[in-house]
This record gives structure tokens, C-alpha cells and sequence, in this order.
């Protein structure tokens, strides 16, 4: 098996990790919710583990040590602190640049990896004054043996044989440790059986970690006593203690009633605000198996297959019959088997736009703190399903809108309050599907775009002309141009040589529309339209010089039949099309010898971004679902054309770029 390949999966599982980390963290931060802390502790156990088995013995010292600080906040001996959340953060972009350093060869790794140790060391310094203030905590240890009882509970997964975990290697790691019991049958509460197991044991619970740690996801582990529950002679003791002292944790008869039922065992009650019998030290279970495509899906093109292969052998027996009536019935259904084959590709390759929306959560957070202000970012339609390619290309272009939100949209607190708004200020990010397309709204509740100045600054750096009058959705797309700033002076958040048209162009490589929306002191909205795919694309076939073109269907507006006669000889290459002049574009090279004056020309009336046009072509052949290929460096010059695709005769279409071909009419 390839170590390499291995390596570079979980490169990319700790890369999602790290992403689910920083929500956690966002969540913790704004929540206090100190439930979140165990799923903290969690991710780290698991990048930690996985990073040793692979050599990355740097993000093992890290991922270690921040175990050792959350496990002091879950025992209630540390409490979370802005510091603490800033040092976490840190810690995780540390990680990340390891991963994609393993040799450790990078200087300012090496810097950055030195001052967290010693910033968490300072940390653990906080904890032990702590422990000096409260002594009380350390006595409630047996001073004797030191001895404390464990509760492990193990829920068995097919995903353990898959991974090829040996149970009786981990166990046998556990049951060393120390004396142990294990329940004489498995429970089943109604979401899968488990085992419980107690450990009696003086070792520290990472030495438990430690032998668990390739199932850890699937265990849950509770400290029950500070002493052993099996010994007479510590049960007595403890429960004198307990009447004495009225104590809130659990009196024995609760923890026979709770453990040695014969009933289906309830869940462990869970306390993270005091260090009592029955502090939880892990509280949720959470498998990992990762399912990328839904089984649906999968199942559909399981289907598929065994009916394309039953039609493989109806065409075969019917040709060597010679049942021609069969044949064509057969192709036909291949036909249709080739179309759902299309469509089910297309939706495996789709993903929730989720993915792309966790990593903008931690942006958003930095850039707030960076500049000041309160934001709040909300989600509608995360689950709404766009090209995985799509979304790759698109990621930076999203980062860029939300970037120019948080900096030039959301004011400050104070000035939101000075004019009667909320101090935090709200991004928006809306996703819908309509027919084939994606709509994605980026909306702010900040001061609005200034039309008057983006005139202003447009005329002073002579983009438009004196006199020119601009409708306020003109002035607004002037944003759009190359070069085009308001901004005064460049921050770290703006200034990075990323402007709007590179914005603008990405969208329409993605053959997109991009339009804003803005009302002052109200706030800016942009909202954009793709397709959900740009690799299969339904199109209308076109004829030329003997040449055959491709034109998206979702681009055309309507096609007519006009007299070449009253095509040619127009000065201005303009038509009219309802009330208004279009200007064509005619796909034949030579138009004179192409058509008799009394021949009939096709036009196909496009519509971009609420502007019209036509194209003219010698004939119209039909419908075409076409795959779309990338052209070759002949083609290089000929910036209309994005693609081609085969027919089924084998002959090429090359497809039209219809908002670049709009580009080459305006110039002329």
C-alpha cells in the first residue's frame, strides 16, 4: 500500500478537522457553552493520534498540549478565557502550517512552534496558582492509594473491522492499567448496544487515552469515584462521608441503581461546573465515518449500470437476429439510459455549499476582531448543492465579497449606534435553486454604496466622461472596471490587489451574472447566478461555413427566420428585435457567398445581463446535450469559443462563448 497516499488522506481529514475546530471555537467563544469543550478535546485526540502514525511528531507535541489544557478546563481547574480561545486559534493555523511542513525546515515554524509551547506553559502556570487558592480540590483524592474508579462505555462499529483496529491489542492496553469489571451482557438504549467496563486504576486518564485511542470516537468515559467502588471498605467510607456532608453528587444506592441495573441504563448525569463524583469527562459520542456521495445516489447508479447492461444484450441479440423494429428500440432506451447516466454523474459531483461556508466563519471572526466591530454572520441554504469544481473556483471570489462586507460595508460600534443601529452589524449569505441555476445573495446591514462618490471617482480617473449621465445601475457596475478603487488607503483587509473585476471575471468564466443592489445606510447586496454545472450543458447546434456551433439553450432568448436580403448591406449591423435596435453577429465568414439575396438566414436572439443580440447562422440543426472538452492552443486566439464537444457522428461543435462574444460586438 502506498504510505504516500495514505499520508496525503489524512492531510486532507485533518484539514476538515481543523475547519469543524474553528466553528467549534467560534461557538465556544460566543456561547461559553462549556459543552463544546469535550468536542475540542476530541478533534485534537484524533489529529493527534493519526499525526504520530504518520511522523508529524511536531503537531503531536502541540495537539498533546492543548489536550493537557482542555482536560484542566473540563476537571474545572482552568476557566475559558479570551487568551485561551486566541492561544487555541494560533495553535490551529500552527497545525496547519506544519502539515504542510514535515521536514519541520521552516524558520518561522520553528520560531512560531517555541513561543506556543511557551505561551501554553504559561497558561498551565495560571492553572496551578489556581490549585493554591482552592486546596480543597486535591483532597477530594484517597490519600492512601490514590485509586479512582472509571466508567468506559464502548459502542462496537462495523467501521472498527474496516479500519482493522485489533479490540483485544486496545483492551488488553486498558485493562493493565489497572483492576477492571465488565458488565456480563451489552445494553442496547435504542441507539446500537454498548459495554460498559469499570477501571479501577491510580494512572492519569491520558494513560486511558492512550490504550483507547484508536476508539475513542466510539467510547464514553465517566469518572464515577475518587476510590474504588468495588472495595467494602472505601464504600463505606465514602457514604458515612457523603450523609455527613449532604453532598449533591451520587449517594451509592444512586450508583448501583445507575450501573447495575438490570433495566436499560440511563444516560450519566453530566456537571462541567463542578468537579463532582461524577464529573463527565467525554459526553458525546460521535462516529467518524464519512459518507461523500449519498447512498441514494450510489444506489441509482447501481441501477443504472445493470440497465444499461440488459440493454447492451437486447442490442446485441437484435442485431444478430436482424430485428431492426428491436434495434431501435433498444438504442432508444440506451438514449435515455445515457441521459440519466449524465444527470446522476452530475449530481455525485455536487456538495453542499457548507463546506465552502465553515472556513468563512473563521475569516469573518478574524476580521471583525482585526478592525473592531461585531458582526454577526447568518446562513440560509447551506445545504444547497453546487459542482464541486464550481465551488473550488468560486471560494476565492465568495472570500472577496465578504471581505469588502466586513471593511467597507459594517461600520464601526460606535458609529452604528451613534445612528440607532445595533453595535453588531449582520452578513448575510442566502442560497436558493431555481430551474438549473444557483442564486447566492451576500447582503450587509452596513452603510450602503455612496453612488455620488463612485461617479465621482470615476470621472476623476477617467473611466466615464464629463456630462455622462449614468443610471444609479450603471454607476453602480462601474465598480466592476479594472483599476476601480473608492478607497482611500490600503488596510491588510482591503488594498491586496484583488478588485471587483477580478471578482466579475471569475463569475463569468463560470459563465455567471453578478448584480448589486445597495441602498445608503441601509446596506449592499450582491447577488450571483450560476449554473449548477459548466461540464454538461444543454445547447442549440447552429450551422456556418460548414461549421458546426454550439449556443446555450439558457441563453437564448428566441429564434427567427429573417431574408438575408435584410441582413447584409447594414451599415450599422444592427436589427430590430420588439422595440429596440440589437446588433448581430453573423458566424459566416463570407457574407455574400454564402446566400442568395432571396435565401432565408437563422438569428438567435441572446440575452446577457438584460442586453440583447443576435447571432446569425445558416441553419438550425437541433438540441444537443453537449460534454463539454477544453480547446486546444489552435484555438488560442479566438476568444469567443470556451469549448467543443463530439457528436455522435464524430464530428466537432465548438461552443460559443455568448458573454465574450458580446464583448467582441460591443468593440466593434
Amino acid at each position: 500500500m502506498d504510505i504516500n497516499h495514505l499520508k496525503n488522506k489524512f492531510i486532507d481529514e485533518a484539514e476538515s478537522l481543523l475547519t469543524n475546530f474553528d466553528n467549534i471555537l467560534i461557538d465556544l467563544e460566543k456561547t461559553g457553552d462549556l459543552g463544546k469543550v469535550n468536542e475540542v478535546f476530541r478533534i485534537m485526540h484524533t489529529i493527534k493520534g493519526a499525526s504520530g502514525m504518520f511522523g508529524f511528531d511536531k503537531v503531536v507535541e502541540i495537539t498533546h498540549e492543548l489536550e493537557s489544557i482542555y482536560d484542566l478546563v473540563r476537571e474545572n481547574m482552568l476557566g475559558i478565557s479570551p487568551q485561551l480561545i486566541e492561544l487555541t486559534f494560533s495553535s490551529a493555523d500552527h497545525i496547519r502550517a506544519l502539515l504542510a511542513d514535515e521536514a519541520f525546515s521552516n524558520k518561522d515554524n520553528i520560531k512560531r512552534h517555541k513561543e506556543l509551547k511557551k505561551a501554553i506553559d504559561a497558561v498551565k502556570e495560571i492553572k496551578d496558582t489556581a490549585e493554591e487558592v482552592k486546596p480543597a480540590e486535591s483532597e477530594k483524592k484517597d490519600a492512601a492509594t490514590g485509586r479512582v474508579t472509571w466508567s468506559v462505555i464502548f459502542y462496537p462499529s462495523d467501521e472498527l473491522v474496516k479500519r482493522c483496529v485489533n479490540m483485544s491489542y486496545t483492551f488488553h492496553d486498558l485493562f493493565i492499567l489497572g483492576d477492571y469489571h465488565i458488565s456480563n451482557r451489552p445494553f442496547d438504549a435504542g441507539f446500537g448496544p454498548f459495554w460498559t467496563i469499570f477501571l479501577v486504576t491510580d494512572r492519569p486518564f491520558s494513560e486511558i487515552e492512550d490504550a483507547l485511542m484508536f476508539v475513542m470516537d466510539y467510547c464514553k468515559i465517566t469518572r464515577v469515584a475518587d476510590f474504588d467502588i468495588f472495595e467494602a471498605e472505601s464504600l463505606e467510607k465514602r457514604d458515612n462521608t457523603l450523609r455527613k456532608t449532604g453532598d449533591d453528587g451520587y449517594r451509592l444506592d444512586e450508583l448501583n441503581e445507575h450501573f447495575f441495573a438490570t433495566e436499560t441504563p440511563k444516560e450519566p448525569k453530566e456537571d462541567m461546573t463542578d468537579n463532582k463524583a461524577a464529573t463527565s469527562v467525554q459526553a458525546t459520542r460521535k462516529v467518524t465515518t464519512r459518507i461523500n456521495v449519498e447512498a441514494s445516489k450510489l444506489d441509482t447508479l447501481m441501477y443504472l449500470v445493470s440497465e444499461l447492461v440488459t440493454a447492451k444484450s437486447e442490442l446485441l441479440l437484435a442485431l444478430k437476429v436482424k430485428n431492426e423494429i428491436k434495434a431501435i428500440d433498444t438504442a432508444e432506451k440506451i438514449e435515455k439510459l445515457s441521459k440519466q447516466f449524465s444527470d446522476n454523474a452530475l449530481s455525485i459531483r455536487m456538495v453542499p455549499l457548507e463546506e465552502m461556508l465553515n472556513k468563512f466563519k473563521r475569516l469573518i471572526r478574524d476580521l471583525a476582531k482585526q478592525l473592531g466591530k461585531k458582526i454577526d454572520f447568518q446562513i440560509i441554504g447551506e445545504d444547497t448543492e453546487l459542482d464541486k469544481n464550481i465551488i473550488d473556483t468560486i471560494n476565492e471570489t465568495i472570500m472577496h465579497l465578504i471581505r469588502n462586507c466586513v471593511d467597507h460595508g459594517i461600520e464601526t460600534p460606535e458609529k452604528r449606534k451613534e445612528i440607532g443601529k445595533s453595535e453588531t452589524g449582520v452578513i448575510k449569505f442566502e442560497a436558493h435553486k431555481a430551474g438549473n441555476y444557483i442564486y447566492i445573495t451576500i447582503s450587509d446591514d452596513g452603510s450602503g454604496i455612496d453612488s455620488d462618490l463612485i461617479y465621482r471617482k470615476a470621472r476623476e480617473k477617467g473611466f466615464i466622461n464629463e456630462g455622462v449621465e449614468l443610471s444609479r445601475e450603471e454607476i453602480l457596475n462601474l465598480i466592476f472596471l479594472p483599476g476601480f478603487s473608492t478607497a482611500e488607503s490600503l488596510s491588510n483587509v482591503s488594498g491586496r490587489g484583488v478588485g471587483m473585476d477580478v471578482v466579475l471575471k471569475r463569475i463569468q468564466e463560470l459563465r455567471g451574472e453578478i448584480a448589486i443592489s445597495s441602498s445608503p445606510g441601509s446596506g449592499t447586496a450582491f447577488i450571483i447566478k450560476l449554473q449548477q454545472t459548466v461540464s454538461i450543458i444543454n445547447t442549440l447546434l447552429v450551422k456556418a461555413n460548414n461549421i458546426t456551433y454550439a449556443i446555450p439553450i439558457e441563453d437564448i432568448e428566441s429564434c427567427l427566420i429573417e431574408q438575408h436580403c435584410n441582413i447584409s448591406g447594414r451599415q450599422n449591423h444592427l436589427l430590430p428585435f420588439g422595440e429596440e435596435l440589437i446588433p448581430y453577429f453573423n458566424l459566416s465568414i463570407d457574407e455574400l457567398s454564402v446566400y442568395d439575396n432571396n435565401d432565408n438566414a437563422r438569428l438567435i436572439v441572446i440575452k446577457r445581463q438584460a442586453k440583447h443580440y443576435a447571432i446569425v447562422a445558416e441553419a438550425i440543426i437541433g438540441e444537443f446535450q453537449a460534454v463539454i472538452k477544453p480547446l486546444g492552443k489552435a484555438f488560442s486566439d479566438v476568444k469567443y469559443l470556451s469549448g467543443a464537444s463530439l457528436l455522435g457522428d464524430g464530428s466537432i461543435a465548438l461552443l460559443l462563448d455568448t458573454e465574450k462574444l458580446w464583448h467582441q460586438i460591443s468593440k466593434n
